[in-house]
């Protein structure tokens, strides 16, 4: 079983965005690998995502943050691909398609 910032990590490779999060025990304890065979669709909301795929996380941890593509917590909640567009507007400063 991964480690927290392992799972982390699973999550920001699937996903396309990063997360923290805040946990109730040891910072070394093991948990289930974020082993989804694809990304949640682009129409999910963040809080929708929580509810299907962080369930299984709920007796490892208090909470979860959510960040923006420029390193801010994410306080409202978005649907996923616009949360995902920030990461590709911070990387490349618009999501505007340029020739």
């Amino acid at each position: 079983m991964p480690s927290i910032t392992e799972v982390q990590e699973q999550i920001f490779r699937l996903e396309g965005f990063r997360v923290s999060f805040e946990r109730f025990g040891a910072a070394k304890s093991t948990i289930p690998a974020y082993d989804y065979p694809v990304m949640a669709p682009n129409t999910w909301k963040i809080s929708d995502w929580r509810a299907v795929r962080l369930a299984r996380y709920i007796p490892f941890f208090k909470g979860v943050t959510v960040f923006r593509g420029d390193g801010e917590p994410q306080k409202g909640d978005v649907k996923l691909g616009h949360l995902r567009d920030g990461y590709y507007k911070a990387e490349y400063g618009t999501t505007e398609p340029e020739p």
